[in-house]
């Protein structure tokens, strides 16, 4: 419907960026007054993906994949990712959380040096050098020790970003040779099933679940629809100011509001550890964007 008023794309980049926040919200309000279980969240949330993904895919006439392979990778690597995501978001702060995403950029340049045999130049490597440092400072709080950094909870997070940054990559590979319809089609399929294993971790939680628990995580479903369609149109229209909207840290100005105005719901940090957190962000920020470039 907005599409067809032909807004400006940079409107549906705002949106996908807002709703991309507001699903790192949802997801740590979620963990904190809803869902206990990390195993249990994730298991529901890939379900609710799977339901808000199948129907549309088969109206827009997804069938079989022509190269299961990326497709199945992808998949197991979506699973590896939802998992250590919504793990992380039990222990981190959103404010720390939301810059330590642009690590993906850094795994994927290191990744295409590995596989595609891409040259590193010292510039890409100082630009690591300074992602890594500004990660440190997202990580302090009012103790300003920097061993936060170096925190099991931390590592976790990277590796969370680093699945996800293999997962975007088989995905480019899966859509080769498959529509983004089918691929999309069966990747929510098949995550699901390499989650079926995980039910015994969590069998007590699904006979208590409510409809709290049911809301929350289809609330985060409704709002990745919105961010896939918005920053879909936007992507389509001009990547580059696209990028730029997109990696506004929108997350972390929604927890800094919430902190200032309800402290008691999401988080709580003195001004001084939110400043410095703000400025570890946007120095990540424009150094991932240097090196995508």
């Amino acid at each position: 419907m907005l599409y067809s008023l032909h807004m400006p794309f940079y409107i549906y980049a705002w949106i996908a960026s807002f709703s991309s926040a507001c699903i790192i919200i949802t997801t740590k309000l979620t963990s904190k007054y809803s869902i206990k279980n990390p195993w249990f969240f994730t298991f529901l949330w890939i379900l609710i993906i799977m339901v808000f993904t199948v129907p549309s895919s088969l109206l827009h006439h997804a069938g079989l994949p022509k190269d299961w392979s990326p497709i199945i990778w992808a998949s197991l690597f979506s699973a590896i990712w939802n998992f250590l995501y919504i793990k992380t978001i039990y222990s981190i702060d959103v404010s720390t959380l939301s810059p330590i995403f642009n690590f993906r950029t850094v795994f994927a340049v290191i990744l295409g040096a590995i596989f595609f045999k891409e040259q590193l130049t010292a510039y890409q490597f100082l630009l690591f050098l300074v992602i890594v440092i500004a990660g440190m400072f997202a990580s302090l709080d009012e103790k300003m020790n920097i061993k936060l950094f170096f925190k099991p909870a931390i590592f976790i997070a990277l590796l969370a970003m680093l699945a996800l940054t293999i997962n975007n990559l088989l995905i480019k590979s899966a859509l080769v040779h498959n529509d983004i319809w089918t691929a999309n089609l069966w990747m929510s399929v098949i995550t699901f099933l390499f989650l079926l294993p995980t039910l015994p971790l969590f069998m007590k939680e699904m006979r208590k679940i409510n409809l709290f628990q049911i809301l929350s995580v289809g609330l985060m479903g409704a709002l990745q629809t919105v961010t896939n369609w918005g920053a879909n149109i936007a992507y389509g229209v001009n990547v580059g100011i696209t990028s730029l909207i997109m990696a506004v840290p929108v997350s972390l100005i929604i927890t800094f509001l919430l902190a200032m105005f309800i402290p008691t719901l999401l988080e709580k940090h003195t001004v001084k550890v939110y400043a410095i957190r703000f400025g570890a962000a946007i120095v990540m920020i424009i150094a991932a964007l240097q090196l995508s470039a």
